[in-house]
């Protein structure tokens, strides 16, 4: 089985790809390197042929449009390949050296799975919902998800998941919710999605002096900014009931998601 890796790093960003180029050289891995899709270079029209304006989530801004259109460029590669998983990686993460064993032997790919989050998402008391029972690989759980997790820095799909993602253009969702936001995304739904804890990869990982890659965004205001809020409290709550019933019988879990970067090396776990 070969797997795919894919950094989403912009051609001008040479200082991100240094910093991570390091990270994964310490973490045993190669990775390819191809420009992101840079919304400097294109007119806004370009990205409306690949994106909605807004979706179930609210505004979409165009730094998210850029950065779901990089993601989708990736999943196209992948499928371009002879690969059978792709990791897909954003420019800014924190990589355990325990990668390299998971990736090495993919026996451990649940047989249900076309989504594998690898990522906690570096917000303080990340909690997920997840199944209560798994299976342990190399130290680590792997468990069905079935609640939202955001962060779009560090997944793996096999050849099916990259198809279902890519079934659902228009996009009209930021990449982190289309890949892991159940309840606003039908994508998401399409796929079995299983959560690695503690998680192989943590987002925050910025060379000194370097501004986080969507630190432009702008704030919906008035009106907009209403609609946009009504939307996303509804979806934060509209599970299908059947989540609803596994949660209440105890079948699924909020599950604390640490990071770690060696399995068993509990004063390496990132919590805040």
């Amino acid at each position: 089985m070969s797997v795919y890796v894919e950094v989403i790093n912009l051609a001008r960003a040479t200082e991100r790809r240094a910093h991570m180029q390091a990270e994964l050289e310490r973490a045993g891995l190669e990775a390819a390197f191809p420009p992101a899709f840079d919304m400097a270079e294109h007119d806004p029209e370009v990205m409306l042929q690949h994106c909605k304006p807004s979706g179930p989530w609210g505004t979409f801004q165009p730094g998210n449009m850029a950065c779901t259109i990089s993601h989708e460029l990736a999943w196209e590669r992948f499928l371009a390949s002879d690969a059978d998983y792709a990791v897909i990686l954003e420019d800014d993460v924190f990589i355990s050296p325990d990668i390299a064993a998971w990736l090495g032997d993919m026996s451990w790919w649940p047989g249900d799975a076309q989504l594998v989050k690898i990522e906690r998402w570096n917000g303080r008391d990340t909690k997920v919902l997840l199944a209560r029972d798994g299976h342990v690989h190399l130290g680590r759980e792997l468990r069905r998800r079935f609640g939202r997790h955001v962060g779009s820095a560090g997944y793996i799909l096999n050849r099916e998941g990259a198809r279902r993602m890519l079934a659902h253009r228009p996009f009209a969702l930021s990449i982190d919710n289309y890949l892991f936001n159940r309840n606003a995304s039908p994508a998401a739904r399409s796929v079995t999605t299983y959560q690695i804890k503690p998680a192989l990869v943590q987002q925050g990982n910025e060379p000194e002096g370097v501004a986080p890659s969507l630190s432009h965004r702008k704030r919906p205001e008035g009106w907009e900014l209403v609609v946009q809020k009504v939307k996303r409290g509804w979806h934060e709550v509209a599970y299908p009931l059947a989540t609803y019933v596994k949660f209440f019988t105890g079948q699924i879990v909020l599950t604390p998601v640490p990071y770690v970067a060696h399995a068993g090396a509990p004063n390496q776990t990132s919590e805040t």
